[in-house]
């Protein structure tokens, strides 16, 4: 863990309320891992905000997020040369397949956020699926020439089979990123998913019940195989924070496991292993 002023190499609005941001901060980038996030003073604020790590290579790192408060506002209106305080990496990422596999990437809203850093290092080694869901067409994710332009690993990412669902059907399927997922479950050896708590609540439930109405049971109307996957599937926890650090406690959840800090014991958790029910959103 580092503390370190980054500066600003370039800051952008993405449609109505996304920002996306590359610093350079070469100490951080050389050893962040996808999953794992940075703590972001954000101007005369007294608490820093967490950032999942969009992309990371060559000295520079990426933050793509939501603006919904005077923090992440403050921060998107930064020009290219100012400098922010930022404490990272931070947390438990993802955990990488041993040999080559099939993945299955499951990112709802700014769930992509950390998962498009994920598909860029598992792109060259592994056979990749991104599925990607959104309200709205306009809401999708593409990757950003900038981004391309000063982090250009991520063009590994054009390797993966993207594919997208909508709310409104206005582009790709219609559903969720979790229901157009389905399909492809049976095909992975690896289940990666960020998104909304209702995303991956309904992804458990369907992992312990098999909810024979969206899925064809398997024998003795046990649940498919394909499903079972999904309670060892890898979730990251969106989660409020205080220090980001396990030194508040004001992050933890409740776990088979007792309760973990989402900052220290995660973000990145085991699907099976949280009470979703309990997740205050």
């Amino acid at each position: 863990m580092q503390q370190l002023s980054a500066r600003v190499l370039a800051c952008e609005s993405r449609g109505a309320d996304l920002a996306l941001m590359v610093l350079e901060a070469p100490g951080i980038a050389s050893c962040v891992e996808p999953g794992q996030f940075v703590m972001v003073q954000c101007g005369g604020l007294p608490l820093r905000r967490p950032f999942s790590v969009h992309a990371a290579s060559d000295g520079r790192l990426a933050l793509l997020w939501r603006i919904k408060g005077k923090g992440t506002d403050w921060l998107s209106r930064l020009d290219e040369g100012a400098l922010v305080e930022m404490t990272g990496p931070l947390g438990r990422g993802y955990t990488t397949p041993v040999g080559r596999s099939h993945v299955l990437i499951i990112a709802g809203g700014i769930g992509i956020a950390p998962l498009v850093f994920l598909a860029s290092r598992l792109a060259a080694s592994h056979d990749v699926v991104l599925v990607q869901g959104a309200r709205s067409a306009d809401a999708l994710y593409e990757t950003p020439p900038i981004l391309r332009t000063l982090l250009p690993s991520v063009a590994v990412c054009d390797e993966v089979h993207w594919v997208s669902a909508t709310d409104d059907g206005s582009a790709g399927l219609t559903g969720s990123a979790f229901d157009a997922a389905l399909p492809h479950m049976e095909w992975a050896d690896r289940v990666y998913l960020c998104g909304p708590v209702n995303m991956c609540s309904a992804a458990y439930a369907m992992a312990r019940d098999g909810s024979l109405s969206r899925a064809p049971a398997g024998r003795n109307g046990e649940a498919p195989l394909s499903l079972s996957k999904l309670a060892d599937a890898e979730v990251s926890v969106e989660q409020r924070m205080g220090c980001g650090v396990g030194a508040c406690y004001c992050c933890s959840i409740a776990t088979l496991h007792g309760r973990k800090k989402v900052c220290t014991d995660g973000p990145v958790f085991r699907l099976g292993d949280i009470h979703w029910d309990e997740i205050v959103t």
